[in-house]
This record gives structure tokens, sequence and C-alpha cells, in this order.
């Protein structure tokens, strides 16, 4: 159960981490930064359907 819960909370700082990033990406408009964002996010998606 402590396992479980301790992902949980290292999914939710994951969650931030990629939304930062999109948030980064937008302001900078720059395509680099945007395909960054787009990796943390496929990464984050690939380890929650794994987890499931």
């Amino acid at each position: 159960m402590h396992g479980l819960m301790s992902y949980r909370r290292f999914g939710r700082a994951r969650s931030l981490r990629s939304d930062r990033a999109l948030a980064r990406a937008r302001s900078l408009g720059s395509d680099r930064a945007l395909a960054q964002a787009r990796l943390l996010c496929s990464a984050e998606r690939n380890t929650r359907s794994v987890a499931a």
C-alpha cells in the first residue's frame, strides 16, 4: 500500500512537470521546447498505461 501511495505522488509530480513544459513551450514558441514537451507527455502516458 505504501508503494502505491508514493507512486501516486510521483505521478502527480510528473504531471506537474509536463504541464510546466507545455506552458514553457507555448510561451517560448520554439520548436525545440515544444518537442521536449511532447516527449515528456508521451513518456508520462507510457508509464501510466504500463502501471494500469
